[in-house]
């Protein structure tokens, strides 16, 4: 039996289903994790040095928000994991998958039909059906679910998700280079992130949550446990988004300042990254098994429908 999965994460929604599915097959088995981050090329080399090493930073930030969230997938499951952060495998190379798996002790590689798609003739017969893919290691394809219900309505959830992380980092990324520059941070880009990001995570974030929770504890009690401490966790991130909302308002353009909202930043993009591990990896894999396809079309127009602001604000 397999005791160690090599789980290559990107930031496609494959790859969170994918990413279930290993951390539920890991728990099963008794087998532990290794995620290792793809690399999707946004930090090809530029002519300007300094674009270069911002393009580089921005796709490191991006591999650990990706292992940060995977990684709190597995431990809410109590799945033992670690990450492979000494670098990221060029995007589809099952080669080298294979290379981050004997390297890291692997014996099964978990793949997305998408990932194992360039393989060909004896070795995408293998990986598909769980056997040896032809460089030593055995692959695991993880299916994807056909239903369009719960595609368009999860493809919503994770593009918000996505909508969060892109705001966060870039609040991230300004605060850092003006630190690296010696310049004060431009206070008004900034305001306007976290505007932004609390319109986002506030009352559009909840409200979709919330009815994804309610239709779950209709269908089943197995995960109230979680869906009590992810409501917890919402609470927890409106308090520190008022947090950061409080210091940019400060308007304060001394070192220390600077450095305060930095580590108030750092601290709330950990959070939230480790939150949406949780809501991807147990709220997720529940709701493709319980829901039905009436739930998954009822989720869907409450997804699509415009947030109407502050009746649907998490309780203090």
């Amino acid at each position: 039996m397999y005791r160690h999965l090599l789980v290559p994460v990107d930031g496609t929604d494959a790859s969170v289903e994918a990413l279930g599915q290993a951390v539920e097959f890991a728990q099963s088995i008794g087998a532990r994790i290794t995620f290792c981050p793809i690399s999707d090329g946004r930090a090809a080399p530029c002519a300007d040095a300094e674009t270069d090493t911002v393009a580089q930073l921005f796709d490191a930030d991006i591999a650990s928000e990706r292992l940060a969230r995977a990684e709190a997938a597995a431990r809410a499951q109590g799945v033992p994991c670690s990450s492979a952060t000494s670098a990221a495998v060029p995007l589809s190379s099952l080669s080298s998958f294979a290379v981050a798996a004997r390297a890291q002790g692997c014996d099964l590689i978990c793949v997305t039909p998408q990932q194992q798609a360039p393989l060909t003739g004896t070795s995408a017969h293998a990986a598909s059906t769980g056997g040896s893919d032809g460089f030593g290691i055995a692959v695991l394809t993880c299916a994807i679910d056909p239903r369009a219900s719960v595609a368009r309505a999860i493809g919503m959830l994770l593009g918000g998700q996505r909508a969060i992380a892109v705001l966060v980092h870039a609040a991230l990324h300004a605060v850092r280079r003006a630190r690296a520059s010696g310049e004060p941070h431009d206070a008004a880009s900034l305001r306007e992130i976290v505007v932004r990001l609390g319109a986002l995570q506030g009352p559009r974030h909840y409200s979709m949550m919330s009815a994804l929770f309610a239709r779950l504890r209709e269908r089943t009690s197995t995960v109230d446990a979680e869906l009590d401490e992810l409501e917890r966790q919402h609470r927890r991130v409106a308090h520190m988004r008022h947090e950061l909302a409080a210091l940019v308002a400060g308007d304060q353009a001394s070192a220390t300042a600077g450095v305060e909202l930095e580590d108030a930043l750092n601290a709330c993009a950990q959070f939230t990254w480790e939150h949406m591990g949780r809501e991807a990896g147990v709220v997720l894999p529940a709701a493709r098994r319980y829901l039905h396809d009436a739930d998954w079309n009822a989720l869907s127009s409450v997804f699509a429908a415009p947030s109407t602001g502050e009746s649907l604000r998490p309780p203090a």
